[in-house]
């Protein structure tokens, strides 16, 4: 399965000299007086509006107050993200929790640990124009719809089809390169795409489509109940430096709810660091990421993080069966509730 192969030890390290990667990795916790400890933070794409509360952190103090350096850098996505962690080349990272589990499933001894999810609902969907909404699984029917190759949502729509007695010989089905996709849905040349909401919704508005003209539909409203990206580390890091995890995972939830009530701090903070961004596009994808993805009602009630074992142990199934795993991590192997922060660090109001 391309992008999940089974990768080695010294494939991942690529070459690097071991006591590199032991100085990476930050193993060993910095004592009484020492400066904060440097560490990388792999993102789970590009840097932009989706994750800028990981640059506010850096200028608010919140990664001072857990005594840390973090340098948060940009992916390719959520796989090269889960990669670099893995290989120890960043400690910790973002990604999505559903690509996790599928390199885990061929990866188990490299697999980096799910500390804390961070979006509450898994972003893939449906996505298409008024002029031919797709409101239901129903509406399928007869269209042509674009997919990806690789990417997690296009994965496992399948599964989803099979638990919701859809044929999938209803519709066509396109396979389309990501980078073409909002292309092709405008040109008519696919009537509805498989993407990530706040990716694939910033890039229409951008190419003149008005909000009001999106239609959505959601996984999770057919059957995927499952979160999205995630904070991720390095399962060495995890053994070796409890204590530098547990500051990461407060930083981490403070980050997200700091960037909540102080949201053009925090597009501010992106914008310097990425000066061709659009600040006015950015802020909308920031409000739509916290508002629709992070502050479910499960979250407003819990806080970030909170995470029901069953519900992990469901998506788990499906997963297994729309990326076709032979085995698949359990609950456990995936999972490290251990270092979440306390109440008062994840309540993003």
């Amino acid at each position: 399965m391309a992008g999940f192969d089974r990768l080695t030890r010294r494939t991942l390290l690529g070459g690097a000299a071991a006591t590199g990667a032991a100085a990476t990795l930050g193993w060993g916790g910095p004592a009484l007086g020492q400066s904060p400890e440097a560490i990388k933070m792999s993102l789970e794409f590009r840097i932009y509006g989706g994750n800028a509360p990981m640059f506010l952190a850096a200028e608010n103090g919140v990664y001072d107050s857990q005594k840390l350096a973090v340098t948060p850098e940009g992916s390719a996505g959520s796989d090269e993200s889960i990669r670099r962690v893995a290989a120890g080349t960043h400690p910790f990272g973002l990604a999505d929790a559903t690509t996790l589990i599928a390199f885990a499933a061929n990866n188990p001894a490299a697999a980096p640990k799910l500390v804390m999810p961070i979006f509450d609902r898994f972003p893939a969907c449906i996505l298409s124009l008024k002029r031919k909404p797709v409101k239901s699984l129903a509406d399928l029917k007869g269209i042509t719809l674009g997919t990806g190759t690789s990417d997690a949502g296009s994965k496992i729509f399948p599964a989803l089809l099979a638990l919701n007695n859809i044929d999938p010989a209803s519709f066509g089905r396109q396979t389309v390169d990501v980078k073409l996709r909002d292309a092709m849905l405008l040109a008519g040349k696919v009537d509805a795409v498989i993407a990530f909401d706040y990716t694939a919704i910033f890039n229409l508005i951008g190419n003149g489509v008005k909000l009001e003209d999106i239609e959505l539909l959601y996984f999770s409203d057919f059957g995927f109940d499952f979160f999205g990206n995630s904070l991720i580390v390095n399962p060495e890091v995890l053994a070796r430096n409890p204590d530098l995890v547990r500051r990461v995972a407060i930083a981490t939830a403070r980050a997200w709810t700091t960037a909540s009530k102080t949201r053009d701090a925090a597009i501010a903070s992106v914008v310097r660091r990425e000066k061709l961004l659009d600040a006015k596009v950015e802020r909308a994808r920031m409000d739509w990421v916290i508002d629709k993805l992070i502050r479910t009602d499960n979250v407003r009630k819990n806080g970030i993080g909170q995470a029901d074992p069953a519900r992990i142990e469901r998506a788990i199934g499906l997963i297994k069966t729309g990326f076709d795993l032979p085995t698949a991590p359990t609950v456990g192997q995936l999972f490290d509730p251990s270092f979440m922060p306390p109440a008062e660090d994840r309540n993003i109001g």
